[in-house]
């Protein structure tokens, strides 16, 4: 995956905390089980950028663009090619299969990222609106800290416009994900008051990733800013195993000594699920904290097999 900065981002990498995010750097692999499609999507594509892996929810891939790479991005595989992106006629064979499968109640637009694609998103979003069936929608994005700036672009504007009016009649949930409190900035923290008033709900997801965020100060800051800041942590990712990312991985001991002490210093409702999204299984397997003495090497995924973490 080519190295990919936007102007705001270039400005902000000499900071190391941010920098490392997206800049290739020489490292040796290291030795371990390391997978290309960990999550298993492709194996769950039902038609072009539709995964349906959980029976009630689905993930649709509107693009594989992205304003900047993530070196740590678990589709690191797709990530920058033009192979993912949508057609109209991809986006009705979504429709019709949604449509056909009424206990799919919850969606999630990801990809790429849907809002570095805004007109994509528009037709997806304004289709999506009126299956009855689906009763949630989300989007997950990087975009409002790799440039905040592109918000007051029209193409944008518009799509937040019918996000708000999505969002007066279902429960609309946008996903930004954040890795550090330097990403924080003024543009930023402005910005997610812009987001608040289109009558959504704001979350946050965050990886661990070694050298960046694998102390406690850091996320403390974090979490704490953006629950002041009207955005509610969701989730605290354990790295997934994907090659190419073996150097970004926080030894999971560590990781839950992290999580516990977030626990003890972070309001409830400021501290995200600590989770291992399970690699050749299914789900999200919150981790136990430092409070329980527990097997941690390996666990029942929600369909009960057995995983080796």
């Amino acid at each position: 995956m080519r190295e990919k900065l936007t102007k705001y981002l270039k400005e902000l990498s000499t900071n190391q905390n941010i920098g490392r995010q997206y800049l290739v750097e020489e490292y040796s692999m290291q030795d371990g089980h390391v997978y290309t499609d960990p999550l298993m999507e492709d194996s769950h594509e039902v038609v072009k950028g539709l995964i349906h892996k959980y029976k009630n929810r689905a993930l649709i891939k509107v693009s594989y663009h992205c304003a900047a790479h993530c070196r740590f991005c678990t589709r690191i595989r797709q990530i920058g090619t033009d192979d993912g992106t949508l057609t109209d006629a991809d986006i009705d064979s979504i429709i019709n299969y949604l449509i056909a499968h009424p206990e799919i109640d919850d969606v999630i637009l990801s990809g790429g990222d849907p809002f570095y694609t805004p007109h994509i998103t528009e037709v997806l979003l304004s289709k999506l609106k009126d299956i009855e069936s689906v009763k949630v929608l989300r989007i997950g994005t990087r975009l409002p800290v790799q440039s905040p700036v592109s918000f007051a672009s029209k193409p944008i504007l518009r799509l937040l416009e019918l996000v708000k009016q999505v969002a007066s009649e279902k429960p609309f949930f946008i996903l930004i994900h954040i890795e550090h409190p330097d990403e924080l900035t003024p543009e930023v923290l402005s910005l997610f008051k812009t987001l608040r008033q289109q009558h959504v709900t704001l979350l946050s997801q965050t990886v661990f990733l070694k050298g960046i965020n694998d102390h406690v100060e850091p996320l403390f800051q974090l979490f704490r800013t953006l629950y002041h800041n009207g955005v509610v942590p969701y989730y605290l990712y354990h790295c997934d195993k994907v090659a190419g990312l073996e150097n970004f991985v926080v030894p999971l001991e560590a990781e839950i000594e992290i999580a516990t002490e977030l626990h003890r210093r972070l309001s409830g409702i400021a501290c995200p699920a600590f989770v291992i999204d399970v690699h050749n299984g299914y789900g999200k397997l919150p981790v136990p904290l430092a409070y329980f003495t527990a097997d941690s090497t390996t666990a029942k995924d929600i369909e009960g097999n057995i995983i080796t973490l």
